[in-house]
């Protein structure tokens, strides 16, 4: 649990920054290396990469403004730099920036993002682990053995800070699911059942359908045990019914794939 690393140059190294950049980085190399190992698939390039990381992070900070600011600071969407961005707002805003990309290359969206799936969830579960080190995405009070203790300087020990819980005297938040940690075993899981298939020849948008499905269950779950999402939409966090939605249809979409596959197979 350290919000910052250390310093290169008298800069501060930030834990999560650090890691997010690690994970676009790695993820996209191995996308791309898995797009030339797929025959009769795709063909991915580094750049890639870059369109996918700055439409992340408007995306991201956009969605976080929208959520928990007023709207006489909308215009901060733009400080991306500033810190608090929201998932689900960085998906949608590096898929519109990949799909822009995918397109001036004539690169097909469902071939490239059955590539891309399995390491989405490899980049998040990266991710995750440098917002346990800040602390932030924390999870609600807890006594169970794992609970975690945050330190001074983290979002969590600032939230319970903030809402009287704690104060500036103690040394240690008070202890509360480690979510992060969750979301990050929960990634890898799923990293893995997709894994298998990149270099398999299934129906375009099959292994893409899979990820939503499986990553709207995990963060479904998981929600129910953060501690700094408000429960505003029919007593749910704006996540749950957002992956809720993401269950239905990616669900649907496998259904209705796998039941056109198999009338097709039988003669």
């Amino acid at each position: 649990m350290k919000p910052e690393l250390f310093e290169f140059l008298g800069m501060p190294i930030y834990s999560y920054r650090l890691l997010l950049a690690v994970a676009f980085v790695l993820c996209t190399l191995l996308a791309v290396r898995a797009s030339e190992r797929r025959s009769g698939g795709v063909r991915l390039v580094p750049l890639m990469g870059i369109w996918a990381l700055g439409g992340a992070l408007l995306g991201a900070r956009t969605f976080y403004v929208l959520q928990y600011r007023s709207p006489a600071e909308y215009w901060t969407a733009m400080v991306v730099w500033e810190g608090g961005l929201v998932f689900y707002g960085g998906l949608l805003g590096g898929a519109a920036a990949v799909a822009i990309h995918w397109r001036l290359r004539g690169t097909p969206f469902l071939k490239g993002a059955d590539v891309v799936a399995p390491y989405l969830a490899l980049g998040e579960a990266i991710t995750r682990i440098g917002c346990f080190l800040n602390g932030c995405c924390h999870g609600a009070l807890t006594h169970i053995p794992w609970g975690m203790r945050f330190p001074p300087g983290s979002v969590a020990y600032q939230a319970q800070l903030d809402s009287g819980l704690i104060t500036t005297a103690d040394l240690r938040a008070h202890a509360c699911h480690p979510t992060q940690l969750y979301m990050a075993l929960g990634l890898l899981l799923v990293f893995g059942l997709l894994h298998p298939l990149r270099l398999r020849q299934l129906q375009a948008g099959f292994t893409v359908c899979g990820y939503l499905l499986l990553y709207g269950i995990l963060r479904f779950l998981v929600e129910f045990l953060r501690g700094d999402s408000a429960r505003s939409v029919f007593g749910m966090t704006v996540s749950q019914v957002i992956s809720l939605a993401l269950i239905i249809g990616a669900g649907s979409l496998l259904a209705s794939r796998y039941f056109r596959v198999s009338t097709t197979e039988i003669p």
